[in-house]
C-alpha cells in the first residue's frame, strides 16, 4: 500500500509552512488545524488529535507518514500513543515530549499581539535567517487570531508525554536546527535516547523554523527516510 505524508504544522501556524515540502513530495497533504484557516481554535493537544483522526478517516488516510512541527509534533507523538494503527511512520520537527512556554510568550499575547509575533519571530529562526523569510513568518502568524495563538501555546504548556515516549514503536525521524531557541537541540535527543526505533538528523545554521530556514536539506533527510521505510 502506498504511503502518504501527513503534515501537521505548530501553535500560531498554517499549512503554508510547509510550502517548500508541499513543492518537492507527491502524495501529501497539509492540514490546517481547527482556527488555522477557518473553525475555532483547541486548548489541548487531545482535542488537535481528535480532529486529526476525524480528518484522516473522512479521506480513509492509512498508512500514514505523518510530519508534525513543534505543536504538530506533540500532536504526532500522541497519535501515535493513541492509534498507531494509522502510521507507517511519523516525523517530529523541533519539538519536544515536553513543551513548557514561557510566561513571556502568553504575556506578550495579552498584552499586544504584533509584539508577541515579533518576540516568537526572533526566537524561532537563527541568526542566518535571511529578514525577508522572518517577515513573511511573521505576516502569516498574523494571519492567526490572538486567541487561538494563545490556546495553541496554552496546549503545548500542559503535554508531557516524557514518561510515555518508548511506548511508541513506529519507525520515527527526528529533525532538529541547530540553533533551535524554542525546542532545543538536547529536547530531540531525549526523544532519540527515548524512542525506540528513532534517528535523528541535526541540520546546522536552522533555528525553529528549519523547513523554511534549510528546506532543501530538510527535504533530503526527509527524502531519505521514506526511501528507507520503503525497503522494510
Amino acid at each position: 500500500m502506498q504511503s502518504i505524508l501527513l503534515f501537521i504544522h505548530g501553535a500560531g501556524e498554517s499549512h503554508k509552512i510547509w510550502e517548500n515540502q508541499i513543492k518537492f513530495f507527491s502524495d501529501l497533504v497539509a492540514v490546517d488545524l481547527p482556527g488555522h484557516g477557518v473553525g475555532v481554535g483547541k486548548r489541548t493537544i487531545d482535542e488537535y488529535i481528535e480532529y486529526v483522526k476525524k480528518f484522516c478517516d473522512e479521506r480513509g488516510l492509512k498508512n500514514i507518514v505523518m510530519v508534525g512541527h513543534s505543536m504538530g509534533g506533540a500532536i504526532v507523538q500522541k497519535f501515535a500513543l493513541d492509534h498507531p494503527e494509522y502510521l507507517k511512520a511519523i516525523v517530529l520537527v523541533c519539538t519536544g515530549a515536553k513543551l513548557r512556554v514561557t510566561p513571556l510568550i502568553f504575556e506578550a499575547i495579552k498584552r499586544d499581539y504584533a509584539q508577541a509575533v515579533e518576540l516568537i519571530t526572533k526566537l524561532a529562526f537563527s541568526s542566518k535567517a535571511t529578514s525577508e523569510i522572518k517577515e513573511k513568518a511573521a505576516e502569516e502568524m498574523k494571519n492567526i487570531s490572538p486567541e487561538v495563538t494563545y490556546g495553541d501555546f496554552e496546549a503545548c504548556d500542559k503535554f508531557n508525554v516524557m514518561d510515555r515516549l518508548k511506548e511508541i514503536t513506529v519507525p520515527t525521524l527526528i529533525i532538529c536546527g541547530f540553533e533551535d531557541q524554542l525546542t532545543p537541540v538536547k529536547y530531540s535527543e531525549y526523544l532519540k535516547n527515548n524512542i525506540l526505533n528513532s534517528k535523528l538528523e541535526i541540520i546546522a545554521d536552522a533555528g525553529h523554523m528549519v523547513m523554511l530556514e534549510k528546506p532543501k536539506e530538510f527535504n533530503e533527510v526527509l527524502e531519505k527516510f521514506i526511501k528507507e521505510l520503503g525497503n522494510r
